[in-house]
């Protein structure tokens, strides 16, 4: 009696609130890519953008708003899909995380220009649908990856690549905290260069916990693996499109320390993509919660109930 009076009134709200999530998704993600073509667009349109910054650097950014226009549309159908799609949603999420990290670096490591609040609405859209989308995602609602090698594998690579990137930034930053030379390259005015934030307070240790949930067999690392393996493959395939604009032009290719790592992260994180996309199975019901609070919310009817029946 209890039980069919609990239950069939909440499939309909359930299937209500999965149609409103996916709408709302559709909507924050339309708006994410207007404000991306409109910053790009004026990053390749205006006479000079990118003041007080290197021509390398410059050309750089220029080619990264071309590649982010390429992205606007692959965002978009994938947010249309992501309601259905597991494989849509978490190459969505991983997206979002690439437009999340670049426009922080707009933000914090170039010259104020006239597309500063553009800015802001990119960073402020895009890091709240990535959080909301992680904090949704259900480990029932995904199976663990069959291989274990691959499994494995990408643990390790992740939790190395980790923790190669941090070394190879404190070397850098280490010597000058005890007296040696300022690292370079730096921020606007000498601030601290916004990789060294943002890689070493939030990039690295997700891509380490990742990398440490997939070593511990946790399912929840499937789905997460694969948002970080898409991040990584478009940022670092943008940041090679900028290296390749310079070389067509007659600007000089500078090569930082990390150039050889990169492109080998690239390269081994672009395979790794393609398996683990093959190997996404369902779990146990939808795959995303369709409210954050839903189990609050039912053990709160629980509790109703129960003191009802006192």
């Amino acid at each position: 009696m209890s039980t069919s009076v609990t239950t069939g009134p909440n499939e309909p709200r359930q299937s209500e609130a999965t149609r409103a999530r996916v709408r709302r998704t559709v909507w924050v993600t339309a708006t994410m890519a207007v404000c991306v073509v409109v910053a790009c667009s004026y990053g390749l349109l205006s006479a000079n953008p990118y003041r007080g910054i290197s021509e390398a650097t410059r050309v750089s950014a220029r080619a990264q708003d071309a590649l982010s226009l390429v992205v606007v549309p692959v965002l978009l159908i994938a947010a249309t899909r992501g309601g259905r799609s597991r494989r849509a949603h978490l190459v969505w999420l991983g997206l979002v995380a690439y437009l999340a990290y670049s426009y922080a670096i707009y933000l914090i490591g170039l010259p104020m220009n006239r597309c500063f609040l553009v800015y802001v609405a990119i960073e402020l859209l895009a890091g709240a649908a990535l959080i909301d989308g992680v904090v949704r995602v259900r480990p029932t609602g995904w199976m663990r990856c069959p291989s274990r090698r691959l499994e494995r594998g990408t643990g390790w690579f992740l939790v190395v690549t980790g923790l190669l990137f941090a070394a190879l930034w404190l070397t850098v930053l280490v010597p000058f905290a005890f007296g040696g030379p300022e690292p370079t390259p730096q921020g606007p005015g000498g601030a601290p260069y916004p990789v060294f934030v943002l890689d070493l307070v939030v990039a690295l240790p997700c891509v380490v916990a990742v990398g440490v949930l997939l070593l511990r067999g946790r399912v929840v690392g499937t789905p997460l693996a694969v948002v970080v393996l898409v991040k990584i493959v478009t940022l670092f395939t943008v940041l090679w499109a900028g290296v390749a604009v310079q070389a067509m032009t007659d600007v000089p290719v500078h090569l930082e320390a990390d150039a050889g790592p990169s492109a080998l992260l690239l390269a081994v994180s672009g395979w790794l993509t393609l398996r683990w996309l093959g190997r996404i199975r369902a779990g146990d019901g939808p795959f995303v919660r369709d409210t954050l609070w839903e189990l609050d919310s039912q053990a709160g009817r629980a509790r109703e109930q129960h003191q009802t029946r006192s």
